[in-house]
């Protein structure tokens, strides 16, 4: 899943303004809206999921040949509410004890992101929590410190569904572009 993207949040608030917040402990909910599938999850300052949800559309669109955005978008509007509140559930919090909510902004697809950032920018603004957009790509990059300890820099290759690229991480906020495809993206094999 590509709530992992949580870990470029949680380090991205170490180093901002986020340490004004008198929270116990720093919780942040995760919303993901970039292609299909749709997904929330909450995690702490250590890097632990407490809890998730998560909605998929494969069966839909493999039903169609392949991700139809305006279906993806209609699935995602249906069941973000649910999505957020499962992870919530499962996390046995509730938003008043989030620190900050964070969400997918780009690359993706343009009407499903939308769905996942009016709803998080929703969920910021009733709640006064600080609203973290997030790049996929660079969260997926630095998925692999989730669980090793990889010291900065690191080469990374990326092959997600419609997006292929070479980048060079040298720390959380420093992710430098060396290749890039520009039509079509080796992972847009699994998806058709």
């Amino acid at each position: 899943m590509k709530f992992i993207h949580l870990l470029r949040t949680i380090n991205y608030a170490n180093n901002f303004s986020y340490r004004k917040f008198s929270h116990a402990r720093r919780l942040v909910l995760g919303i993901e809206t970039s292609c299909d599938d749709t997904g929330a999850a909450v995690v702490d300052e250590n890097k632990n999921v407490l809890g998730e949800g998560y909605e998929s559309q494969m069966k839909i669109h493999l039903d169609n040949g392949g991700v139809i955005p305006h279906i993806a978008v209609h699935f995602h509007k249906e069941n973000i509410k649910s999505v957020v509140s499962s992870a919530l559930a499962s996390s046995k919090v509730s938003l008043e004890d989030i620190s900050a909510i964070a969400v997918t902004t780009k690359p993706g697809l343009r009407g499903s992101l939308l769905v996942g950032v009016e709803y998080a920018k929703h969920l910021a603004k009733m709640s006064q929590k600080p609203l973290i957009p997030i790049h996929h790509m660079e969260a997926h990059a630095l998925t692999a410190r989730l669980l090793n300890d990889i010291p900065f820099p690191f080469l990374c290759l990326l092959a997600s569904g419609g997006h292929c690229q070479i980048t060079l991480i040298k720390g959380i906020e420093e992710f430098y572009l060396l290749g890039d495809s520009h039509h079509n993206s080796p992972g847009e094999v699994l998806d058709k």
